[in-house]
């Protein structure tokens, strides 16, 4: 398994715990499939992205944390992670989420008004060909702003 799945695995759990003041890592994480050696690495990777935080720290053990506000918005899809993190399908409040290449989970619904968007724009009917065809536009623009017919 990934890091990348291995931090979605641990995030999503602690996202499930999130209404928690704190969480005791050792006891909350030990039932997730993460290899022996792993889990404190990928604590410390979500911990620098400040997609968690860490209250306690012992000398042996995981310490005490929990997810952000950060964290909670990049499991809920409503922002990007500052790394890459494969989470598996949830739902959250009722809504479907759709898993996009290797990145975040986002919201259907703004996929689907993203896809609609990019159907009905215009602007790929309208694009030029080539360098040369923009810039030839463009110096056509200026003359003609400048009285001087092309």
């Amino acid at each position: 398994m990934s890091d990348m799945e291995l931090r979605g695995i641990v995030l999503q759990a602690l996202y499930n715990q999130r209404r928690k003041n704190l969480v005791k890592f050792d006891k909350e994480l030990k039932k997730l499939p993460v290899p022996d050696g792993a889990m404190e690495s990928i604590l410390r990777q979500l911990e620098e992205n400040r997609l968690i935080e860490r209250t306690f720290q012992p000398l042996v053990g995981l310490g005490n944390g929990r997810i952000t506000g950060y964290g909670i918005k990049v499991v809920e899809g409503t922002t990007i992670s500052p790394l890459s993190i494969v989470f598996r399908p949830i739902t959250v409040q009722g809504s479907s989420n759709v898993q996009i290449g290797t990145g975040n989970v986002q919201n259907a619904r703004d996929v689907e008004k993203l896809n609609i968007a990019i159907d009905h724009s215009q602007a790929s009917k309208d694009a030029p060909e080539s360098m040369f065809e923009r810039i030839s536009k463009l110096v056509i623009g200026v003359l003609k702003k400048f009285g001087l017919n092309v």
